[in-house]
């Protein structure tokens, strides 16, 4: 079956078949809704136009669509927190939230809110959504049809709320230009409305928005990592913790004995070694060649004789002058005698305290010569020890006798001896180009396996420090100096 359609410019006639005359005459009615739909809404942001202030436009907006559609009461609810407040009523200048009427609107209005979605009840098309405070506010305040319409910007934010007198038939192609209307007015007076409050509100809001960002659950390794850097900040600048000098030590004996040769000789035995054991005036170390010193002992008693003889004859014949000539030759013969008696008494060459041979391998120089003041052996006891520490002069002041700590040994570095400073030395010294103090201190409880010499790492307790200082004590001062500070 076909339809004519006469074109109105000459006499040309169109045949078109009656489905597509049903599909084209559908579309041009849906066209007519929207267009009067759009109309409806550009008249009432027209005669709104001209208020900038919130409770002005909601009124208005209320007052207009209560004469528009016949309502009995229209309702703006807004969004505030966790629930919806009313905030503007036809013909109502105050509300009061302490009414029932208003808080059995709120309800309504919450549960159009939770569901998101427009509720018209009674109606057949109601059994989608629930219901029970649309009804219960028909049935505690004698209204015919509610219709709640739920006002949309990034979510919901508000609810509008019209109640209808009893008998009044209310369809939802009806309500239709209501919905485009909302859609809007809905972000200008949502502007309004956040613009108007007072500072206090903003500030809570703002504050609100940007920590729902912050605990929300986007970007959760960022925010992960700023929590982590944040509680490590609060961290290093109220926490305390010991703040430790660490530098390099040296292990030494308490007491050590450099051992000398007592006269220009040659060496005849050696009888040590280092690591030999040795005791104080008992053990003979080395010894030295004594022919030549016996021969020049024999020739000075020989003179001392002599000088003697001399003296005796001056005497006897009365000869004072060289008497006193040959008594003084006698006193220097037997100075040199005795000196001669002295060294050879040493050529076997002793330590003058007990302990252990450090240093002198003098195996291989047998024969070799030697002279007076020449170091031979160095000898020390193996406990107790000191350890010497390297403290640098940017940490010295912090450094105080009886501070406590520990150190660790390079060959041993998992075992952990305690130590207790005992001394500082006042002068500094010169070390790889930088200032150093030598600081002395016992060692409480030493291994057995400790020897005179090891080295390793020491950390000196010098008290209770906030984190935040002990990081970057080295940075600032550096900085102070560079700049002058």
């Amino acid at each position: 079956m076909s339809v004519e359609a006469s074109s109105p410019i000459g006499s040309v006639q169109v045949l078109i078949p009656q489905q597509q005359w049903a599909d084209v005459k559908s579309r041009l009615g849906t066209a007519e809704a929207r267009l009067a739909d759009l109309t409806v809404a550009v008249e009432i942001a027209a005669e709104t136009a001209g208020l900038n202030r919130f409770m002005a436009l909601a009124m208005a907006w209320c007052n207009i669509l209560a004469v528009r559609y016949n309502a009995r009461r229209v309702s703006l609810g807004i969004l505030r927190s966790r629930s919806v407040h009313v905030m503007a009523m036809n013909q109502t200048e105050k509300i009061l939230r302490k009414m029932q009427l208003v808080r059995d609107i709120e309800e309504a209005m919450e549960e159009c809110l939770d569901q998101d979605a427009e509720i018209l009840f009674p109606s057949a098309a109601a059994g989608n959504v629930i219901t029970r405070c649309a009804a219960k506010l028909i049935s505690a305040h004698g209204t015919g049809t509610v219709f709640a319409l739920p006002l949309r910007r990034d979510g919901c934010v508000g609810v509008l709320l019209l109640e209808f007198e009893p008998g009044r038939n209310v369809t939802s192609a009806e309500l239709a230009p209501l919905r485009t209307t909302a859609d809007l007015l809905t972000p200008r007076i949502m502007d309004l409305y956040e613009h108007d409050r007072w500072f206090g509100a903003r500030w809570v809001r703002d504050w609100r928005k940007y920590l729902s960002k912050l605990v929300g659950p986007t970007h959760t390794w960022i925010k992960a990592a700023a929590i982590a850097i944040t509680l490590l900040l609060l961290w290093a600048f109220f926490a305390k913790g010991t703040f430790h000098i660490i530098a390099q030590f040296t292990l030494e004996p308490v007491r050590q004995a450099q051992i000398v040769a007592p006269f220009d000789g040659y060496i005849k035995t050696v009888l040590v070694r280092p690591g030999d054991a040795i005791i104080a005036h008992r053990t003979v170390l080395a010894e030295l060649h004594t022919a030549k010193l016996r021969d020049q002992l024999a020739a000075a008693q020989a003179q001392y004789a002599a000088y003697a003889k001399q003296a005796d004859v001056a005497q006897s014949k009365g000869k004072i002058a060289d008497m006193q000539i040959a008594d003084d030759s006698m006193n220097g013969a037997l100075a040199k005698i005795r000196l001669l008696k002295r060294q050879i008494a040493h050529a076997a060459i002793t330590s003058p305290i007990s302990g252990v041979v450090l240093t002198g391998n003098l195996l291989r120089r047998i024969g070799a010569p030697v002279h007076l003041g020449d170091v031979l052996f160095k000898v020390a006891p193996i406990k107790p020890l000191l350890a010497r520490i390297n403290v640098q002069d940017g940490d010295i002041l912090y450094v105080k006798t009886g501070q406590a700590g520990s150190l660790a040994t390079a060959s041993y570095p998992a075992d952990k001896i305690a130590l207790s400073v005992r001394h500082i030395d006042p002068l500094a010294m010169v070390k790889h180009k930088q200032n150093i103090f030598r600081v002395r201190a016992v060692l409480k409880h030493p291994p057995n396996w400790f020897r005179p010499g090891m080295q390793g790492t020491a950390r000196i307790d010098a008290g209770n420090r906030r984190y935040i200082w002990i990081w970057t004590r080295g940075l600032i001062n550096w900085i102070r100096m560079k700049l002058w500070l």
